[in-house]
């Protein structure tokens, strides 16, 4: 894409000069902008980079609306295990597919780019607001209750984020609430059974929010995940992380210093809250919540004896329809101002031309190849819009297909979090049950040495019946009546931890069979998707050259008439196109 450093227009294809006003044609610094991704994406501005990708605001010629489009580093690019690792994030968000975990709605690879297609989210990062100061307890609860239940979703599908932080939580602001939270960038994140991308005991994340088995470099649970939030936590409640230092420092001190309590930095945090964050920042991933249902738990009980916040937190047993969930509305653009790179205006630029044509030359003088010129213009732009029909189909096909997949993925991924949920109580009255036998197995074992110490004894009562002997016999009856409570009591601990653990196990067969289907479902629309985006692709790279071809032409035409001075008007009519994107030549800006 070029751009006439005196008036503006743009253009695409190879020419030097604005056939306008004569003035340099400079290329755009951005290669990307203005151009359509795999025939479906306009990409419309830079919003932001990071250290793996750039991010643009485009729009998505299917439905009229603004999304996010993260493209790949070039100097990444050459890389498989880059192109992989970008790739999981796509993959990671599809297969969670939760109301707080930002959409990842298409990725693939152009001209050797590899991109992801993205929500696009209005508000602001949580870092950012915590810069302003703590959050308070109730705001940080809130938000803290919609990360576990994004993490719950995510964990329960065998995916650990990996990089849970202030960055990487968005804070999106609707009609219904203040924060309704999105968890981004599952750039590195592990999903269980994927191949290995690292080396063993290579350590990812960042260093304010890394559980100290991250640092080892230890094989990571969801319990990572949680150790982090725990971290946010501390920092949404007081302003500033648990620890501060250089990169080894603050390694050491996750791995070996107790973290401080928030009520020691902010006063105003609750003891049952500094209790919360003290077992989420636990050293041991096994002292820490079993879960994030778990914590979703421990912080609704804490959120019910507060105040409410500006807007209720979602319980775990909430069920947003992702059609209704808070994303970035487009910019309302008319469908079919986005839905063709060759607007309607092309066919008027026809007859404009063959009107030049009888003005210019009003005697039939014109040289020989301007009518058959335009003849072959008016034969592309057919061809162009048979292209575009053929893409629209291509591009339906797919939404038809991503749309009844998503409808799966959130049937089947609310089916496995009621069944997760019902699993995290399963395995809570597990560990409570565990904690029973352990006790009663105690006591019984003394009441038992007692009751043999005293049964020893009873053969020098003898035959006679006294008032000694009778009051021995009473105190072995009563510790035998004691040891006969605590072994019923070991029994029914036994029989009820049987059962939960067949609750367990039902449970978790039930879970791994919805596993099991949305693995296939997702396979198989991976391979059909795939199809789909080779054939966009290819038509979408067709489009792009039949459409410089077209521009060329034009040029070539325009340029002849701007020679005539009474044309002007009409060369200027000629030139732009209303829709502000693939144009010959814009109006002045």
């Amino acid at each position: 894409m070029r751009i006439c450093e005196l008036c503006g227009a743009r253009y695409r294809g190879t020419p030097t000069t604005c056939p306008l006003d004569g003035g340099r044609l400079l290329e755009l610094p951005d290669p990307l902008l203005g151009r359509t991704i795999v025939g479906r994406y306009l990409v419309v501005e830079k919003i932001g980079a990071g250290g793996m990708g750039v991010v643009y605001r485009a729009r998505d010629a299917s439905s009229a609306s603004d999304v996010a489009l993260k493209f790949l580093l070039p100097d990444l690019s050459a890389e498989v295990t880059n192109r992989q690792r970008f790739l999981r994030e796509a993959k990671a968000a599809n297969r969670i597919d939760h109301e707080n975990i930002i959409d990842v709605m298409d990725f693939g690879e152009t001209d050797g780019q590899v991109f992801l297609v993205m929500e696009f989210l209005q508000g602001i990062a949580l870092a950012e607001e915590i810069a302003r100061g703590p959050l308070g307890v109730s705001r940080s609860i809130d938000i803290a209750m919609q990360c576990a239940s994004a993490l719950a979703r995510a964990h329960e599908l065998d995916v650990v984020h990996r990089d849970i932080k202030p960055e990487n939580i968005y804070l999106v602001a609707d009609a219904t609430r203040r924060d309704f939270v999105k968890l981004l960038d599952f750039g590195l994140a592990h999903m269980k059974g994927e191949l290995r991308l690292t080396a063993s005991g290579a350590v990812f994340g960042t260093p304010e929010y890394m559980a100290p088995e991250q640092a080892r470099g230890a094989p990571l649970t969801g319990l990572a995940d949680l150790y982090a939030l725990g971290c946010v936590l501390f920092e949404m409640l007081t302003g500033t992380p648990p620890f501060k230092g250089t990169t080894p420092d603050l390694i050491l001190k996750h791995m070996r210093e107790p973290a401080p309590l928030p009520s020691t930095r902010a006063p105003g945090v609750p003891p049952e809250l500094d209790a919360v964050v003290a077992k989420l920042l636990d050293k041991q991933p096994q002292r820490r919540h079993r879960d994030a249902y778990h914590l979703l738990e421990d912080l609704r009980r804490i959120a019910d004896r507060l105040p409410a916040p500006r807007s209720a937190a979602p319980g775990s047993d909430t069920l947003i329809n992702r059609e209704t969930a808070p994303r970035v509305p487009s910019l309302s653009l008319p469908a079919d101002s986005v839905a063709s790179v060759l607007p309607g205006t092309w066919e008027q630029r026809v007859t404009v031309f063959r009107q030049m044509v009888s003005r210019a030359y009003p005697g039939h003088t014109e040289p020989e190849w301007i009518v058959p010129s335009i003849d072959a213009l008016q034969s592309r732009i057919a061809e162009v819009r048979t292209l575009e029909r053929e893409l629209h189909g291509v591009t339906e096909q797919a939404k038809e297909r991503e749309a009844a997949s998503r409808a799966t993925r959130l049937r089947v991924g609310r089916a496995i979090g009621e069944l997760g949920r019902d699993e995290s109580r399963t395995l809570g009255r597990l560990d409570e049950l565990a904690s029973v036998l352990s006790d009663a197995r105690r006591r019984l074992v003394d009441s038992e040495a007692k009751l043999a110490r005293m049964m020893r004894g009873l053969h020098t009562l003898g035959a006679t019946v006294s008032r000694e002997s009778a009051s021995t016999l009473r105190e072995v009856g009563g510790i035998a009546a004691q040891w006969i409570e605590i072994d019923a009591q070991v029994t029914t601990a036994l029989r009820e931890i049987a059962v939960c653990e067949r609750e367990r196990d039902d449970l978790r067969f039930q879970i791994s069979q919805l596993k099991g289907r949305l693995g296939t479902s997702g396979a198989e629309l991976e391979i059909e998707l795939g199809a789909i985006r080779e054939r966009a692709a290819q038509l979408g790279a067709e489009r792009e050259a039949a459409v410089d071809d077209l521009q060329e032409r034009a040029l070539v035409l325009l340029r002849h008439f701007s020679a005539f001075p009474e044309l002007q008007d009409a060369v200027r009519s000629a030139s732009f196109a209303p829709d502000g994107r693939e144009r010959v030549a814009p109006a002045r800006r």
